[in-house]
């Protein structure tokens, strides 16, 4: 059984980084009584990669950098089966370098680190890649059952970091956590970032702002 999630406590080796420029908080605003917030991972110029049913339905979103600035964003391509998102961002004015992170496979036994957010602060745990498998899984409205191309995790997470994306030693990014196993502790799910390319393919990589998501209705 699965627990979608929106990730926290592995010592980490001293050689990783201790925090990621390109990793942003995403916040969500319009269709629920309060906000959603969900992490991004920037893997183009203005362009950020999420899990959609922190977005889906919602009439304004913003992403805040890792130094605290806010800047304004727009969904600009959804996909409620592989639940994820590209995210449009404003970057002229932001003050930390949003530098995209290369999408590479993930490989069954690595170690990576899950980056997220906690009460707005960054922060970055080891995470070993024990399987490379397909998900058996529903939509984001729970209603269909899907397929994703998946990784069985071992780290621990918690609620609140949905979308936190999963890094290789080489500064790449191979998947993106979404759900936290209910009955096996310290294990988590996340999809592999291959299926990021379908979305890639519905918008301009060289000006995302001019597509406009689907329609789609409020999660939860």
């Amino acid at each position: 059984m699965l627990t979608i999630i929106f990730g926290i406590n592995y010592l980490l080796p001293d050689s990783w980084p201790s925090h990621y420029d390109s990793v942003v908080l995403i916040n969500s605003v319009g269709c629920k009584s309060s906000p959603t917030q969900t992490v991004g991972t920037v893997i183009g110029k203005d362009l950020v990669v999420s899990v959609a049913h922190g977005v889906a339905g919602q009439t304004s979103t913003s992403i805040t950098t890792i130094n605290g600035q806010v800047l304004n964003a727009k969904v600009v391509a959804i996909d409620i089966n592989l639940d994820l998102a590209l995210i449009y961002v404003d970057s002229a004015k932001s003050t930390t370098k949003l530098l995209p992170l290369k999408l590479a496979d993930a490989i069954k036994g690595t170690e990576t680190q899950f980056v997220a957010f906690e009460d707005s602060k960054q922060f970055v745990l080891s995470a070993k890649i024990n399987e490379i498998l397909r998900i058996d899984t529903e939509d984001i409205y729970l209603k269909n059952k899907v397929s994703r191309p998946g990784l069985e995790v071992e780290t621990r997470v918690v609620v609140g970091n949905s979308g936190g994306p999963l890094i290789n030693r080489e500064g790449e990014i191979v998947g993106l956590v979404w759900a936290t196993s209910r009955s096996e502790k310290n294990l988590a799910w996340a999809t592999r970032i291959e299926a990021v390319k379908k979305l890639l393919g519905l918008i301009s990589t060289s000006d995302p702002q001019s597509t406009t998501a689907e329609v789609v209705a409020c999660t939860g």
